[in-house]
């Protein structure tokens, strides 16, 4: 259970950081009308930082 509670605060504290960069450079708002999801890039970027490779998945149409 400490593994799980250690996993989801790492998680919490980047996408907590994923938000305040977004806001900082002033796209937080318009990111979040269009649905975006920061908990989906906290992921990926945990899994990056853990060496993963993280597929680009391009343009949505």
């Amino acid at each position: 259970m400490t593994d799980e509670i250690a996993n989801t605060a790492r998680l919490m504290k980047v996408a907590e950081a994923v938000v305040d960069e977004l806001d900082r450079q002033g796209v937080a708002e318009a990111l979040a009308s269009l649905g975006f999801d920061p908990m989906e890039m906290a992921k990926a970027v945990i899994k990056a930082a853990e060496g993963d490779v993280i597929p680009f998945p391009g343009p949505r149409h």
